[in-house]
């Protein structure tokens, strides 16, 4: 597996896990949540951003939503997750490991 890497050769591209712990009741809204928050990263939003959103999952048993952004900085995510009105409990540096290969089990 591979970290993903940026357009430029020498620069690895900064990926970022947003955590939200939601109570029961949010849920519901969650989706609209997450699509509002692409659609600002896609350009859709009436804000330039430089952000990428790539996924959400959500761990119902544990109540949390994890997101997962290319962008250049934490504040440019935190930016178009005001810019959402999403709110965030914590934002992560990570490390995105993609696979072209299937792996042997």
């Amino acid at each position: 597996m591979e970290p993903v890497r940026s357009p430029r050769p020498d620069r690895r591209a900064s990926a970022f896990l947003v955590e939200r712990y939601l109570p029961a009741s949010a849920a519901g809204d969650l989706g609209t949540s997450v699509a509002r928050v692409a659609r600002i990263c896609a350009g859709h939003g009436g804000v330039g951003t430089s952000v990428r959103y790539l996924h959400s999952m959500y761990l119902p048993a544990e109540d949390t939503c994890f997101c997962v952004f290319q962008a250049p900085s934490s504040d440019a995510v935190r930016a178009v997750n005001d810019a959402g009105h999403f709110p965030l409990d914590r934002i992560t540096d990570a490390v995105l490991m993609v696979t072209t290969e299937p792996t042997e089990a």
